[in-house]
């Protein structure tokens, strides 16, 4: 089965094939394509990968594993709490410019280590981490996640995990002309969804509008 994307192909079409590959991972039926030596060296020449991934730098999230696919076929920049920076948005913008990709995944994920710690004032953190962590605690506070006491902490931490990936997304795109460009004239797809690491099952959240 292959994973190349024609001219033409439509982000729903190619988001479709990602949500199949992860059915197949959950049942444990993958087939891991694109994994031979013969494809090695058909990537070498030149990447035409059907979609980017923005997800977290945590070990537990193998993107290319969850959705099944192989060499070439995503596009991926990973960082803590799958935090939108100046590389990130840059790189991404290489994947929709230079590549053209025409969906880019924001994944999320359950007990985030850097969403948890945008909870924790008192922490002392490397200037570079700290960065990371407050630009996760700025989003979550825009929408007053950080003083939920309604709830046990675990919800808590969850529901801070799912609004993450969406503010993420949304920062994604609000931080780049040229992302917002695209999103406008629906040459792009912004999806955003998170991670059970406990079932292995993604919760599609929604796409993010410009």
């Amino acid at each position: 089965m292959g994973f190349s994307a024609p001219s033409g192909v439509d982000a729903a079409s190619v988001l479709e094939t990602l949500k199949q590959g992860h059915q197949r991972f959950l049942e444990g039926h993958s087939i891991h394509p694109h994994s031979s030596l013969a494809r090695l060296t058909e990537v070498a020449a030149a990447q035409h990968p059907i979609a980017a991934v923005l997800g977290c730098a945590d070990s537990r999230i193998p993107v290319e594993l969850l959705f099944d696919t192989g060499l070439g076929d995503l596009f991926v920049v990973r960082s803590a709490g799958n935090t939108a920076f100046t590389a990130a948005i840059g790189s991404l913008e290489f994947a929709v410019d230079h590549l053209g990709v025409g969906l880019i995944i924001v994944l999320g994920h359950a007990r985030c280590g850097a969403v948890k710690a945008a909870f924790d004032f008192s922490s002392h953190l490397s200037p570079c981490l700290a960065q990371v962590v407050g630009q996760v605690r700025m989003q979550l506070l825009s929408e007053q996640l950080l003083n939920d006491s309604t709830n046990e902490p675990d919800v808590v931490l969850d529901r801070a995990c799912r609004a993450n990936a969406l503010l993420s997304g949304q920062n994604l795109v609000n931080s780049s002309v040229l992302l917002t460009d695209h999103v406008r004239q629906g040459n792009l797809r912004v999806e955003t969804g998170y991670y059970n690491l406990d079932t292995g099952e993604i919760d599609w959240l929604g796409a993010v509008d410009a």
